[in-house]
Formats: C-alpha cells, structure tokens, sequence
C-alpha cells in the first residue's frame, strides 16, 4: 500500500512562538521538526523550545527535535539536507522565519543542494510579524558583536555520485595514513570500487591506460568544475588532497 503523504513543517526554534505554531496549525501540519542548538548548556532558547512543544501538542500536531549548530551553516544545511531525503514523498514547509540568519540560509542552502524529484512537494516561506518589540530608538534588537564570521560561496549543483566516491577515498586514506594519497593508489582504489573499467584484454601498458582513464573521468572533472582536489609532484609520485570546498562537498553529501 502507497504510504500517505504528510504535510511536514521544518522550523528552526529561536526566541518564537508563534512563528512556529500558527503557520502549523493554519497549514494543518502534521509533525513539525524543530531545529535546537546541538549544546543544551549554551542554548538559550530552552524556554522558547518547551513552549512550541506545548502549544503544538495542545493543537495535536506531533513534534521532533532536530539537533544542529545554529552557528554553523554547514550543520544545518547538512542536517536539513539529510532530513529532506529522508522525508521525501511527503508535502515538506520550511519556516525561514523562526530562527537566525545562519537558519535561514542553511535551510535555504539545503534545498538548492537537492536535483530533480527530490525536490517535489517542497515550499519554502517567510512567517512576518504581526508586531515586533523594540523598534524604537535608542533600543536595538541586540548588542555588541560575539564574532564576525565568513559565509563562504559554493555551487549548489550537487556532483554525480562516483564523484563523492572517489573525495571519499582520499579521504579516508589521509585519515588513515596522515598524508596525501598518490595517484597510482587512487587508480588502483577507483578500479577496486568499479569507478574505471580497464578492458581484461588490455594487458599491455596497463597502468598507463588506467591513469589516463583516470584523469579523464574524475580528476579532471574533480579540479574543474568541482575545484575539490590538489594535485602536486613530489620526487616520482603525484599526490592526490582534497582542498577546502573538496571537504565542504564530502561533508554535505556523503
């Protein structure tokens, strides 16, 4: 039997309520899942979080805790990410409302990682405020600056499967060995895992032949357009590293 659809809200919890349980029950949720802060002994919207949870459960809409950094983009966009694949199939509405900046442009960026069906039945919005507290000067909504972090730029253009594969090899071979992976074991690992295919005739200049398969459908795609990977000459060896937006590909989408 075809599993009924259900109409899923994503919310971030902040320092609101009612951005989060009038937009559920108005829209008929069936389950909400709120974003908290990952460190309980940091997170000062415990109180806020206890009372979404009531006033959703008193309008009989289930509710579950999603745990993430709120001051990490990647950990949210990774987790809602997750969340949205493993939700697929169901009508899904993500609130950019009810949390911080760093919310809305991971929950934002989570959707825009996602290709083709995976997007179907998923609608973003914006809950406003029917009024908001301290507009009038000299008050501010807050004080002082903790930190000024970058928001690095990335494509969102999600990268063929093999692709992560082959980020995930290096990867686990630096963990491993604690240096950069040379190409002829790359080769030799991408073959293992059916990432190339040498012909079993080819007998002659075989490792040449497996190289330049090599290069020709992952390294070169790797460096460009996906700039995931460094590759540099020591002595008679090539070794292969990932560079930064390499571990931001891996870290979303594997």
């Amino acid at each position: 039997m075809k599993k009924i659809a259900e109409r899923i809200h994503i919310a971030p919890v902040g320092f609101e309520v009612d951005r989060i349980v009038i937009p559920a029950v108005e829209m008929k949720a069936d389950k909400v899942y709120l974003l908290v802060h990952d460190n309980k002994t940091e997170d000062k919207a415990t109180l806020w979080i206890k009372d979404v949870k009531k006033e959703l459960k008193n309008a009989k809409i289930e509710s579950e805790e999603v745990y993430v950094n709120w001051r990490d983009i990647q950990s949210i966009t990774k987790a809602t990410r997750d969340l949205l694949l493993e939700l697929k199939g169901n009508n899904i509405y993500i609130n950019l409302a009810s949390g911080s900046k760093n919310h809305a442009i991971g929950l934002d960026r989570a959707v825009m990682t996602l290709d083709g069906s995976d997007r179907d039945n998923i609608e973003l919005f914006y809950a406003e405020s029917e009024k908001y507290l301290g507009f009038s000067h000299p008050k501010q909504l807050s004080t002082g600056v903790r930190e000024v972090k970058s928001v690095r730029s990335h494509r969102m253009v999600v990268p063929e499967e093999k692709f992560i594969t082959v980020l995930k090899i290096i990867d686990d071979y630096y963990e491993q060995e604690n240096t950069a992976i040379k190409k002829k074991i790359l080769a030799e690992k991408c073959e293992d895992a059916g990432l190339i295919v040498i012909g079993s005739d080819v007998i002659r200049n075989r490792d040449q032949v497996l190289f330049t398969s090599l290069d020709k459908t992952i390294i070169k795609y790797l460096k460009d357009p996906w700039k995931a990977i460094n590759e540099v000459q020591q002595g008679r060896n090539r070794l292969i590293s990932l560079t930064d937006e390499g571990k931001y590909l891996l870290s979303l989408f594997s």
